[in-house]
C-alpha cells in the first residue's frame, strides 16, 4: 500500500474507466459537457444511455486534472469522505494529509477543507461524481450540503439516472448550469450504421429497420447488433421481440416495470398509435389526458419521444411499443373501444386510411365495408397501390360479394 492509498478505498472507482476497443466515439458531444472552471455539469438518464462511456472519454481528453469518483449504494458518507480523498490523490500526490491525523471528521467538515485546499493550488480541476446510487431522498439533502463547499475553480460534473432538481438552485450560483438528457445521447441514424458496420453486419432496409427499433438508445441498439450478428436480417422488431432474444425484452421490461401506474396506463393505450399528436391523445385518453404527463414521458425518450419536427407530435419507440401493444391487446375490451373511438376520429379528420385500419382492429365489419373504397381510392391516389394487396382483406369484409371484392381489389 502507498502513502497515499486509504484503507477499504476500492482503487478503481478512484480511476476514470477505460473504454472498450470497439467503443463508438462521440467527441461531437463534448461541447455538452464543456463548462467554465466553476460551472456544473449533469449528465441524467437511464441504464444503458452510455453515461459513463461518454464522460469517460471526454475526461480522457481534458488537459485539466480529473478527480473520477464513483460512488454506489451501500455507501456510508464517511466511506465516500475517504474515497472523496483517495481520487484526489491521483492527480494530488500527498494530497490533504491532515485526514488520517485529525479523524473523526464530519463528512461536510471534509468537503469543506477539501475544497479550500484545491482553491488554494492556483489550478483548475474538473471533478466527476459517477453516482450508482439509487434514488434516495436522503441524498438530497447531502448532495445540497456537499456541493455548497465546493471551489469555484472546479468543474463539478455529475452522472445519474435520476435528476435531483433541489440541487440545481445550488449549483447554479457557482456558476454556469448545464443538464444532458437521453435525448441528447441517444445514438443518430449515423451512428447506428457506424455501430452496424463496426460490428460486420450488412446494412439494408430490413437490418436498418430493426436497428433504429431501439429508437437510438444504446444499449438496445447494441442487443439488436447482437441479435442480427446471430440471426440476420429476419423479420420485423415484433418477430424479434417474441424470439429468445431475452435480454433485449428485459431491458424494456426494466423501463416498463419502473414507471407508476398513471404512467403505465397512458402509455399502454397511446401504443395504439405509432405516431401520435395530442389531438391523438386527448381523443384516446379521454378525461385521464394530460399533456404533463405526456410532456414528462417524451422528456426522457425511452419510450416516446417529440418528432424532429416541433409541434408535429410524438414518436414510440417501436421496441417498448411492441410490448406496450402485447399488454393492451389482452385487454380485449378495452381495445376495441379504443379503436372505435380512432375510427370516428380518423373519419372527422378526413383520413379514411387510418379510419379502415383501426375499423379492422376493432373487427367492425360494417365500417370497413363503408371505409373501404373510399380509402382505397386514396391509396391509389397516393401512388401507393401496392399497399391495396394487404388490403384486399378489407374487400372481403363486404356483406355481399366480399370474397369476388377481395379478389377483384387484388
Amino acid at each position: 500500500m502507498t502513502g497515499d492509498a486509504i484503507s477499504g478505498v476500492t482503487i478503481s472507482r478512484t480511476l476514470i474507466p477505460n473504454l472498450s476497443p470497439d467503443y463508438l466515439s462521440r467527441r461531437y458531444l463534448f461541447p455538452l459537457i464543456d463548462n467554465e472552471p466553476s460551472g456544473t455539469t449533469f449528465v441524467i438518464a437511464p441504464g444503458g444511455y452510455g453515461k459513463t462511456t461518454l464522460v469517460s472519454e471526454w475526461a480522457q481528453s481534458q488537459k485539466k486534472s480529473v478527480i473520477w469518483m464513483t460512488v454506489a449504494n451501500g455507501d456510508t458518507t464517511n466511506e465516500m469522505s475517504k474515497m472523496l480523498i483517495a481520487a484526489t490523490r491521483r492527480v494530488v500526490p500527498g494530497f490533504a494529509p491532515w485526514f488520517e491525523k485529525e479523524q473523526p471528521l464530519r463528512p461536510t467538515e471534509v468537503v469543506r477543507r477539501w475544497g479550500n485546499d484545491l482553491m488554494q493550488r492556483g489550478q483548475d480541476f474538473i471533478f466527476v461524481l459517477d453516482n450508482l446510487r439509487s434514488a434516495e431522498d436522503e441524498d438530497v439533502d447531502i448532495a445540497i450540503q456537499l456541493s455548497q463547499q465546493f471551489p469555484s475553480n472546479m468543474h463539478f460534473v455529475a452522472i445519474r439516472s435520476t435528476p435531483i432538481e433541489d440541487i440545481y438552485g445550488v449549483c447554479s450560483s457557482r456558476g454556469p448550469l448545464k443538464v444532458i438528457t437521453s435525448n441528447e445521447l441517444r445514438f443518430t441514424d449515423d451512428e447506428i450504421r457506424q455501430y452496424a458496420v463496426n460490428s460486420n453486419i450488412e446494412i439494408n432496409d430490413e437490418s436498418f429497420e430493426i436497428l433504429k427499433s431501439g429508437s437510438g438508445w444504446p444499449a438496445a441498439t447494441g442487443l439488436l447488433v447482437a441479435h442480427l450478428q446471430s440471426n440476420g436480417s429476419k423479420g420485423e422488431i415484433e418477430k424479434v421481440l417474441a424470439s429468445s432474444v431475452e435480454p433485449l425484452r428485459a431491458l424494456v421490461m426494466i423501463v416498463i416495470n419502473a414507471l407508476d401506474q398513471e404512467i403505465l396506463e397512458m402509455c399502454e393505450k397511446l401504443s395504439l398509435l405509432q405516431v401520435f399528436t395530442l389531438d391523438d391523445a386527448k381523443v384516446i385518453l379521454g378525461d385521464s389526458y394530460s399533456y404533463e404527463l405526456i410532456s414528462s414521458v417524451a422528456l426522457k425518450g425511452e419510450i416516446f419521444a417529440s418528432l424532429r419536427e416541433s409541434g408535429m407530435g410524438y414518436s414510440f419507440s417501436p421496441m417498448v411499443r411492441q410490448v406496450f401493444l402485447e399488454r393492451v391487446q389482452k385487454q380485449s375490451d378495452v381495445a376495441r373501444e379504443l379503436h372505435e373511438r380512432l375510427i370516428h376520429h380518423f373519419e372527422k379528420q378526413g383520413n379514411p386510411s387510418a379510419a379502415i385500419d383501426h375499423a379492422f382492429q376493432a373487427g367492425n365489419q360494417e365500417k370497413i365495408a363503408e371505409l373501404f373504397p373510399t380509402a382505397a381510392r386514396v391509396k391509389q391516389a397516393q401512388g401507393k397501390g401496392g399497399e391495396l394487396l394487404r388490403w384486399s382483406i378489407f374487400a372481403s369484409y363486404a356483406p355481399v360479394d366480399g370474397e369476388l371484392k377481395r379478389s377483384t381489389v387484388a
